[in-house]
């Protein structure tokens, strides 16, 4: 064997040391000191959460679940190392996120064993939809438990933040008694990106039965990775897809066969006040205030809210010069009152027979979510395209996945909780992180 193959050798076994074990941030590292013979006799423990396992440099990084701080001690190879079952492990068996008793020797607290604990308990296989952002808990087996600012999260072995879990991931969570001390991530998500759809646009999507949406021109839809069976339906027309969906990665889902029936659709937009008022074409509810592809032809809507007389007419859909038309349906209180207010944009209401126009605009009161960073990122809200950031848009209270999405990126998606305050909301992520894979993102690539 050469010098070069040697050194090639090592080199890889260095890595191989490195990569194992859990992820170990950077901590103040406790330095073991001489001990006398009556310190050597004094012994301490304390029960705590494993957040870094570094093999390189010989050291465990330990969160005390009771005062919270975080630590590095170093180890050696005669720092004891047990299951729950009282067998003996290696450091690197131990996986981040779990409680441990840490037992230490004399005043200097050298780490003397780590022991997984008995009294800890552990759930594979949650779904994370089950955690409550709003109350801070999380619902298993007919039972609550809660957690708190301090919990740790895990993503890959590496430290993650509670707003990295998506509502589409898996997850294992430890704890104690009633309360939930770490989280880990054990199935991930990606993302499917629509293209080619205007087909489907104002019709519905599905994926795997348990996420419905409204088509939308623009669409960065968060799922669970793995296999999915997509159906999108808009009219007569359907269609059936089965993607993979690999791990902070996006599926370029192309639909552009359908283009030529997109041709034979006109575009319509219903305004209609009050603003929560039900739109129904054909007897299908159907989303107002944005903008629906629907085919050409004769359909009968209705349009209801609870206090208010209900309006039904005809829609006659056929071949416009205008990108869409806008429809103005304005409800009479049940009193005959109408509430007309004044538009929303200088726009002119186009007519279009069997029709009743009004002028109306949605709540001025609302408030708004602001998307600072990171700058030049497409902004989603639960697959729903807002703008490029930084962008602001009306503020719906609720549990929100705001994924954000630029070229030459890793998309990443953040769950968050709007609160239901009389006040606007700002948000500032991290920056994007350069895709290095960027090549093999999907199996299909748009042109």
């Amino acid at each position: 064997m050469n010098k070069s193959t040697t050194k090639l050798l090592l080199l890889l076994g260095v890595m191989l040391v490195f990569l194992s074990g859990c992820a170990q941030n950077t901590r103040r590292v406790r330095q073991n000191t001489a001990m006398d013979a009556d310190d050597e006799k004094m012994q301490l423990s304390s029960v705590a959460v494993v957040t870094g396992i570094d093999e390189l440099q010989n050291t465990v990084t330990l969160k005390n679940i009771e005062t919270g701080e975080v630590e590095a001690f170093p180890y050696t190879g005669a720092t004891a190392v047990y299951s729950k079952n009282k067998v003996a492990m290696t450091m690197s068996q131990l996986s981040c996120g779990e409680i441990v008793d840490a037992e230490f020797k004399g005043t200097a607290h050298k780490l003397s064993a780590l022991k997984v604990s008995k009294k800890a308990w552990k759930y594979d296989s949650v779904d994370a939809e089950k955690v409550d952002r709003t109350e801070n808990t999380i619902s298993l087996t007919g039972r609550t438990y809660e957690y708190d600012d301090s919990i740790s999260v895990f993503d890959d072995n590496q430290e993650a933040m509670l707003m990295d879990v998506d509502a589409r991931d898996q997850i294992s969570i430890r704890g104690l008694g009633s309360k939930v001390y770490s989280v880990e991530i054990t199935r991930g998500h990606g993302f499917i990106r629509l293209g080619g759809h205007d087909a489907f646009v104002g019709g519905s999507i599905e994926v795997d039965q348990n996420i419905f949406l409204t088509v939308q021109q623009n669409m960065l839809i968060s799922v669970s990775e793995g296999e999915h069976t997509v159906v999108l339906r808009n009219g007569g027309e359907e269609s059936i897809q089965n993607v993979t969906v690999v791990k902070d990665q996006e599926y370029f889902l192309d639909l552009s066969e359908y283009q030529n029936i997109a041709q034979k659709s006109g575009k319509v937009k219903f305004v209609v006040t009050p603003y929560n008022a039900a739109l129904y074409i054909n007897g299908s509810l159907r989303r107002a205030n944005t903008v629906l592809s629907i085919p050409y032809g004769n359909y009968n809507v209705t349009v209801s809210a609870e206090g208010y007389e209900d309006y039904t007419g005809i829609l006659r859909v056929q071949k416009s010069n205008n990108d869409y038309e806008t429809i103005y349906v304005d409800l009479a209180k049940t009193n005959g009152e109408v509430v007309t207010e004044a538009p929303l944009t200088s726009e002119k209401p186009k007519a279009t027979p069997g029709a009743t126009l009004f002028t109306t605009q949605e709540p001025s009161q609302s408030h708004t979510i602001t998307i600072t960073t990171p700058e030049g990122a497409e902004v989603y809200v639960d697959g729903v395209f807002k703008g490029v950031a930084p962008v602001s848009f009306e503020k719906v209270s609720g549990t929100k996945t705001i994924t954000l999405s630029k070229e030459g990126y890793i998309t990443r998606s953040y769950t968050v909780e709007v609160d239901t305050l009389d006040k606007d909301v700002k948000y500032s992520f991290a920056d994007l992180s350069v895709d290095s894979s960027a090549d093999i993102k999907s199996s299909a690539t748009p042109s």
